[in-house]
């Protein structure tokens, strides 16, 4: 009787180590197939930015005009402390619009630009397979990257870097 009593013991003093011990343990390595993108609305266009790109996505805050500025540059906004210059996707590729942008995507890394999007459609992932490159067709050149639905529509996925980098090229001319 003692022996049968002993191993439940032993039983349950291993059962209660292997629980305590599931929580020093780093959880395993979910590795979700493709890359996750950000489906948005531009105008009336909906594309893709690829998540990586991005340092941060808002409700677009309240935006200061500046007089005098490009018509694609929408003003700026204060976040965390920052002051942030916010480009209007939809300007700046030559995309139709019919609303005010509601969005604020955070690109740039150490030197941030803003791009206000219409609308935040979802998440997504993409593998490798599903990209397709076709510049000849695409309705810009930073759009010419398109990821293959399921339904069997393309949406374009936008070339965030390019984007900043021909702004930044674009600034340091102009001053």
């Amino acid at each position: 009787m003692s022996t049968s009593s002993q191993r439940g013991t032993l039983r349950l003093e291993e059962l209660r180590d292997s629980f305590d011990s599931s929580f020093s343990r780093p959880p395993p390595a979910q590795r979700e197939p493709g890359e996750a993108l950000l489906r948005l609305r531009v105008g009336r266009t909906s594309l893709a930015v690829r998540l990586g790109d991005l340092s941060g996505l808002h409700l677009l805050p309240r935006l200061v005009r500046l007089p005098g500025a490009p018509a694609s540059l929408l003003g700026l906004v204060g976040l965390r402390g920052q002051l942030l210059a916010v480009h209007d996707l939809s300007a700046l590729l030559g995309l139709a619009s019919g609303e005010a942008p509601g969005w604020l995507l955070i690109a740039g890394g150490a030197r941030r630009v803003g791009f206000a999007a219409t609308g935040f459609e979802g998440q997504l992932r993409a593998s490798a397979e599903q990209r397709h490159h076709d510049a000849a067709s695409s309705p810009h050149p930073l759009l010419a990257t398109r990821v293959s639905l399921p339904d069997g529509t393309l949406l374009p996925v936008l070339d965030v870097d390019a984007l900043v980098r021909q702004l930044l090229e674009e600034a340091s001319r102009s001053t």
